[in-house]
């Protein structure tokens, strides 16, 4: 066995020189074989290519048949990057799958840190080579060389004879440490050309980027400044990005979508709640700011993503607001969908502002207007011209439905206590956004009906609904529905009429549900008086009698019997009972109470009565 190194190989320099002619000759065919090497560099651009040079090049000088190289990184590690191999050509493929200088490889660490020769003359007795390797490559004897650049080794050269021994003379070592400098000031020069042209490459780029995003700018404030839609914006995207781009609100509702037509898709290719559930989404999706505002989701077969989506964050006013994502299909995603995504979510958050702002300024004028409309303080021929221009056919009879609001929760604005109500009933009553407007303590809607008709018996549940439906977010005390309005005339009265009726349902902290002015008839003239208590105890004079004597089924019958206007047959089908059950019941009734239930005078009292004791919870 024989170790060679830098301070050993001097020594033998000295003591046994070869003859000058020998030496000179060596050292010519050095500088031919860089200048071969020199003159391949000027038409070969790819880095692997030259070191495969090198290394084949100092084959030759040393007479053997195979070598591999290996360059340092950013990272300190020194990774495969070219190899030949005399009977099979280039083997660079081979070579970088490997690493030197990992555990167990004490040979590579020497050279690297003698910054020296080594040289194993029997691989298979050393311990310092990795003997696995060594056994893959069936290496007999081996050289290893730094390639030292400022006193710092940067690359590696092994040279090897394949499953043969090889005698290295001093002189071989001495003339490959000589090849190995200028190889790394050669090495040094091309890593250094390599960089520029890399930053050449990098500035063209960035200089297309710089180009393509002032296309892109240009084409997206163009078609914001020709009046396009949040549609139009989106459907320009996906035309600029050749993707399917896909706009969402916070809860992950589509707002828009757009495909290229070659995609033919006919549904959004969307998140599912399943995949935005996974943790790992989660974090990428929560992690989206200004600083970083857009992140790739990557594919998980195992809940059904098959495309990466580029997600970039919607802020508008200091709030987040949605996202624009951007799918990957066909070409794959690239830095310039994360620009075009920023940059779209930017207009498209300018752009929903302003529709935002529109809707807002639209949505004051028609509560103006409809404020107008209940306070007669416009001519009623000019309500009536006006009134296309805010969606309201005062041709058409409607009703004013009063939402009085209780204590308010603390975390619902008056304006945004009005959406939520006009939203409610366009959704129950399937039309459009209904007129609405806030009061102190209440909110107002218009509401319309089929031409020339009452009030149909489904609106006070339709009403109920609504006020159940807003309940979780809005303390609605009571909702009254006006009288049929058929002119604007009819509207003043109708919201003096409301207000009378909550007052009265205030009066007697009465928060049942829905009632309608109409319902309360001449109640309502009785408690304009302000004599609600003597009302009160009225009705539990008229009605005491037939109570101490009664199990329930007695007033019931009453009750139905009012309803039914004074009619037996009426009152027997709404209770499913003979009329002569009606008949016998009636005749109990008028002993208990000393009156015919069946007058009109007996009628009109019982009708009071019982809205009296309805209203104050009896």
């Amino acid at each position: 066995m024989r170790e060679t190194t830098a301070s050993a190989v001097a020594p033998r320099l000295r003591a046994v020189q070869p003859p000058r002619s020998a030496a000179s000759h060596r050292e010519r065919e050095v500088i031919a074989a860089f200048s071969e090497i020199t003159t391949e560099a000027i038409t070969t651009t790819r880095l692997e290519d030259l070191l495969g040079l090198l290394g084949k090049q100092l084959c030759h000088l040393l007479g053997v048949t195979r070598c591999s190289v290996y360059l340092r990184h950013e990272d300190d590690r020194f990774r495969g990057a070219a190899g030949y191999c005399e009977h099979e050509g280039d083997i660079s493929a081979a070579v970088q799958t490997q690493e030197a200088g990992i555990r167990g490889d004490r040979f590579s660490r020497e050279v690297i840190e003698t910054a020296a020769p080594v040289l194993i003359d029997d691989v298979r007795r050393d311990p310092r080579p990795h003997r696995r390797t060594m056994e893959h490559w069936r290496v007999r004897a081996m050289l290893g060389v730094p390639l030292v650049f400022d006193g710092k080794v940067i690359g590696l050269i092994f040279v090897d004879n394949v499953e043969q021994e090889h005698v290295y003379t001093d002189e071989d070592v001495a003339l490959a440490e000589l090849f190995a400098r200028l190889g790394a000031l050669f090495l040094r020069q091309a890593m250094l050309n390599a960089h520029l042209k890399r930053k050449a490459a990098e500035v063209v780029r960035q200089k297309n980027m710089l180009a393509h995003l002032a296309d892109v700018h240009q084409k997206l404030t163009n078609a914001v400044l020709d009046g396009a839609s949040i549609q139009t914006v989106v459907t320009l995207l996906g035309e600029l990005s050749a993707k399917p781009v896909v706009l969402y609100n916070e809860d992950f509702q589509v707002l828009a979508w757009s495909a290229p037509p070659g995609l033919k898709m006919t549904e959004p290719p969307v998140l599912a709640p399943q995949v935005r559930e996974l943790p790992s989404v989660r974090r990428t999706l929560a992690g989206l700011s200004a600083s970083c505002p857009s992140a790739v989701v990557p594919r998980t077969l195992a809940v059904g993503l098959g495309r990466r989506h580029l997600m970039c964050r919607l802020v508008i006013e200091g709030q987040p607001s949605g996202y624009v994502g951007i799918v990957e299909v066909g070409r794959s995603l690239e830095h310039r969908d994360s620009k075009l995504a920023e940059h779209g979510a930017t207009v498209l958050s300018l752009q929903i502002l302003s529709e935002r702002r529109q809707a807002e300024a639209e949505g004051q004028a028609r509560e103006d207007y409809l404020s107008d409309l209940l306070h007669n303080t416009r001519d009623a021929e000019q309500l009536v011209r006006r009134s296309p221009q805010f969606g309201i056919d005062l041709t058409r009879p409607h009703v004013l439905v009063r939402f009085s609001l209780g204590k308010a929760d603390g975390h619902v604005s008056v304006s945004a206590g009005r959406r939520l109500v006009i939203q409610q009933l366009a959704a129950a009553l399937g039309e459009s956004d209904p007129a609405a407007v806030s009061l102190p303590g209440a909110v107002i809607a218009l509401v319309p009906l089929a031409r020339d008709a009452a009030v149909p018996e489904s609106l006070r549940d339709t009403i109920s609904g609504v006020r159940e439906a807003l309940s979780p977010v809005l303390n609605i005390h009571t909702a009254v529905i006006s009288a049929v309005c058929r002119a604007p005339e009819d509207f003043p009265m109708a919201h003096k009429e409301l207000r009378e009726v909550e007052e009265l349902a205030r009066s007697f902290d009465w928060a049942g549900g829905v009632l309608t002015a109409d319902e309360l008839g001449l109640f309502r003239v009785v408690a304009a008086s302000g004599r609600v208590k003597e009302a009160v105890h009225f009705a539990h004079g008229f009605i005491g009698p037939l109570r101490a004597e009664d199990d329930g089924t007695l007033l019931s019958t009453w009750r139905a019997f009012v309803r039914a206007e004074g009619k037996v047959q009426a009152t027997a089908t709404e209770l499913g009972v003979h009329e002569n059950t009606i008949r016998y019941r009636l005749g109990k009734i008028r002993k208990l109470v000393q009156r015919d239930p069946a007058t009109l005078d007996c009628l009109l009292q019982a009708r009071l009565a019982f809205q009296i004791l309805d209203l104050a919870g009896w």
